[in-house]
Parts: C-alpha cells; structure tokens; sequence
C-alpha cells in the first residue's frame, strides 16, 4: 500500500492535493471572521470530488486484494476477480458499507461516552449549539426575520424556509464525507515528505512505522479543523480537538482497512446526515438505520451463500 501512495505525482496534482489540504485549513481559520470563506470551504470539499477520483485508485492499489478466505473478504471488502460478472448481491456493495458504518458507528459511541466524562465544557458547548440550531430551524424565518427586520412573519414560502435552514445543514452534512479526501491528501503528502527528507530510514524501517505516523498527524489536524472556524475558550477547544482526532483515527484506520476512499466518504457523509436528523427530526434515526443496514447485510450474506449451491446443482442435473 505505501508503495503506490507514494508513486510519483504531477505538478497539477501536487496543487490540487495543496488546495484541498491546506486551504481547506485556511479557509475554516478565516470563517470565523468572515462568512465568505465558509462558503470557499464548501466549495473546496466539491472540488475535492476531481482529486478523490485521482487518490482513490492509489489507496486501493494494483494488488486490491483478492483475499479469498479472509475477513475482509468475508465483510465483502474485497473486490471481485478481473473478469469475473457478478450480481449486485455478489458486488458486496451492501456488506462493505454495513461493516464500515457500523464499525465506526459503534466506536463513535464509545468517543463521544468518554468525551462527555473528560470534557463537560465541550460537551456543554456541543449541546447548545444544537439547541440554537434546533430553536432557529423551528422558528425558521418568523422569529429571525422579525428581529432583524427583514421582511413581515409569516412572508415566505415553507420549502424555501426549510432550504435557508435544515436543508443548509444536511447540505453541509453531506460535504462533510469529503473530508475523508483531505485526511487521504494529508497522509500521501506527509508519507512523500518523509521519502523525500529521511531517505535513509525510508529503506531502513518498515512501511508500517511512516504508516501509523501519517495516520495519527492527519488525525490530529483532523481534529484540529473542527477548532478552527470558531474561537472557544480553551477547554472547550482541547475537548474539539482531542474528541474529532479519536473519530479521525477511527476513520483512517478504516480508511486503510477498507482500502476504498468512496466507501469512507459514504459512510461519513451518512453519519453526518443522520445525526441531522436525530437534531431536528428523530432522535433514533441512527439506530434505526444501523438495523436496517444490518438486516440488508444479512440478506445479502444469505443470497452470496445461496447462489452457489445453486450453481452446483445445475451443473449437476446437467
């Protein structure tokens, strides 16, 4: 794997992966003073669609591993043989999404649990942001218009309401999945920052040790984005950091697990997505669609396994 990340990259692309890495850093610094740059940030994860469609193929590699017999194969995480025709049940699109999204999901659990005893004052802060958000949408445009005296209550249309409100943060949500290229552009810039700097340990220790380091330092500035766009007192900002660089290492140690960049950003996109709705709308959505996932991998493990059997049987009548 560390050998195709670190393939040798163009000069186009160097300032794609630098434009997505450190100007989506800048730009959530400045959006605390400017709401300008809030938008660039969004534009910029849209961008980095052109760049995911670059890194993917270097995280997945030439050998993509077709482990027969192994777990990731089990979880569906392998890809099928070159050549080979496959139903959707056999593609594994469900069983690779179900055990990534309920992997992190489980282990999201375990972070926020642990950030609610070691940091009340994040904690408190998350919860009344939300409840600022959740008061807003509800009162949508009637209570913020009429204090601001831009148009009479009850003057406008409730689809485009819900757009100027929630819809913006599923929006947002959304985008959010595109984080996962970033964190990937930070990892193949530092691993080829150390190829370049330590040539000597380069050849001297194993893939693994510049592996893990990439892994944490992109973890880190993972969780130091989140920091960045509003200033905080410093508990709160400790607990920020330290609570998205723990989700950071779960999704890079998925991210590397699953060796499919397309997979992540679902997965956390939908997370995202999820915990919007149980904002606003439901607050079980995420348990209930952790089910529901959970039921169609079972469905689709029971057609995987129901298919050859009949395969050998007709070629046993025959």
């Amino acid at each position: 794997m560390i050998n195709d990340l670190t393939k040798p990259i163009s000069k186009r692309l160097l300032l794609l992966l630098l434009i997505v890495t450190v100007g989506s850093e800048l730009a959530l610094y400045f959006s605390r003073y400017s709401y300008f740059f809030s938008e660039l940030y969004d534009s910029i994860m849209i961008v980095s669609i052109f760049l995911a469609w670059k890194l993917h193929p270097r995280l997945m590699g030439r050998t993509g591993a077709y482990a027969s017999g192994t777990l990731r194969d089990a979880l569906g995480l392998c890809p099928a043989e070159p050549g080979g025709k496959r139903s959707f049940w056999h593609k594994g699109y469900i069983s690779q999404f179900a055990a990534v999204f309920l992997l992190f999901n489980m282990a999201s659990a375990v972070v926020n649990f642990y950030s609610y005893i070691l940091f009340p004052g994040f904690n408190d802060n998350y919860q009344e942001y939300v409840e600022e958000s959740i008061d807003t949408v509800q009162g949508g445009w009637d209570s913020f218009a009429d204090e601001e005296g831009m148009v009479e209550p009850n003057d406008t249309n409730p689809v485009l309401e819900w757009f100027d409100f929630a819809g913006y943060d599923f929006y947002t949500s959304a985008l959010a999945g595109f984080e996962e290229v970033y964190r990937l552009g930070y990892m193949i810039l530092f691993l080829l920052l150390f190829k370049k700097i330590l040539p000597l340990k380069w050849r001297q220790w194993p893939g693994e040790v510049f592996l893990m380091a990439v892994l944490f330092l992109s973890s880190l500035l993972f969780g130091t984005g989140h920091a960045l766009d509003t200033p905080q007192p410093w508990d709160v900002t400790i607990g920020t950091i330290v609570t998205f660089t723990n989700m950071g290492l779960i999704l890079g140690i998925l991210l590397l697990w699953s060796r499919n960049l397309w997979l992540l950003i679902a997965v956390h996109g939908v997370y995202d997505i999820l915990m919007t709705i149980e904002w606003y709308y439901f607050e079980a959505a995420s348990l209930i669609f952790s089910g529901a996932v959970l039921a169609a991998w079972a469905i689709e493990a029971a057609m995987r396994k129901i298919s050859p059997e009949k395969e050998t049987d007709i070629k046993a009548s025959l």
